[in-house]
């Protein structure tokens, strides 16, 4: 009894400090506060996509430059420069053309078929270009209007395309060009080539080709000639074009004729000229918006 009297306190405070790690995990133990999400910041909104002006027009400037035949059925060649310029809305596709095309303006248009009026220019015969022309008449220079019409028979590959006009001038007379063109783009390339018929009336051949009574007095060497209207010429045309950006193009372009008909039979392509009609030219054109 004295032994457990002497035992019972220790064992007791053994047995207490045993307990307190139990009572020290029964206790409630205080929840971490939790810490705020972070705020999402919302992405900006997208930039709206510019709107073409459509009050507005591109305007392409052409400076151009060509070295062919210095009249119809010439073997000597000359070199002319001149501007031309071209309007299209912003935002409108851009649609293939020739640079052997007249000067021309869509009314009618389907993604397939365009129809509209043309004016072309056509150079003169005078004394200055070949001595040997004195005596012959002159047929002077003219500005040719008429219509085209052009028929995508492959949509941006292959187009044919026809035009008639008529000289300003009474003995102008009538002409028609008839070309077919196959056209490939490879990137910021753009060539294309084709066949080109060239018709004329009665009128148009013997004032270019003709040589009449008269003629033959004043140039002996140069007997009458009375071409009939109908086919003068058959060729080849070609073309290649460098987008260089949205601005700047540049462009080559080759062609040739062979004279055929009432027109190579003339005394004056026989005799002073050449039944072979070559042409070679360069154009740079630049673009910008014109906003009213």
């Amino acid at each position: 009894m004295r032994l457990l009297r002497l035992i019972g306190p220790a064992l007791g405070a053994a047995l207490a400090l045993s307990l307190l790690p139990l009572a020290a995990d029964a206790a409630p133990r205080k929840r971490a506060k939790a810490k705020p999400a972070p705020a999402r910041v919302a992405a900006p909104a997208p930039a709206p996509a510019p709107v073409a002006n459509p009050y507005g027009w591109l305007v392409t400037v052409n400076a151009k430059g060509v070295l062919s035949p210095k009249f119809a059925g010439s073997r000597s060649y000359g070199f002319v420069g001149y501007p031309t310029l071209s309007f299209r809305r912003p935002g409108a596709p851009v649609v293939w053309s020739s640079p052997d095309d007249s000067i021309s303006l869509r009314v009618v248009e389907t993604p397939r078929f365009v129809l509209g009026p043309a004016l072309a220019y056509r150079g003169g015969r005078y004394v200055a270009q070949d001595a040997a022309l004195r005596g012959l008449h002159k047929p002077r220079w003219t500005l040719e209007a008429g219509v085209f019409a052009d028929l995508w028979i492959m949509p941006d590959a292959l187009r044919l395309r026809g035009e008639i006009r008529r000289g300003l001038r009474k003995e102008d007379g009538f002409v028609a060009t008839l070309g077919l063109d196959a056209v490939q783009r490879f990137d910021r390339l753009t060539v294309a080539i084709g066949p080109r018929a060239r018709f004329g009336d009665a009128r148009f051949m013997r004032h270019q080709f003709g040589v009449t009574a008269l003629d033959a007095t004043r140039a002996p060497r140069f007997a009458p000639h009375r071409p009939d209207a109908g086919l003068y010429a058959l060729g080849l045309y070609g073309s290649a074009t460098w987008r260089a950006n949205e601005s700047w193009a540049y462009t080559l372009h080759a062609g040739y004729d062979r004279l055929t008909g009432g027109a190579a039979s003339s005394p004056i392509v026989r005799g002073v000229g050449s039944r072979n009609q070559f042409m070679v030219g360069a154009i740079a054109s630049y673009t910008f918006e014109w906003a009213r």
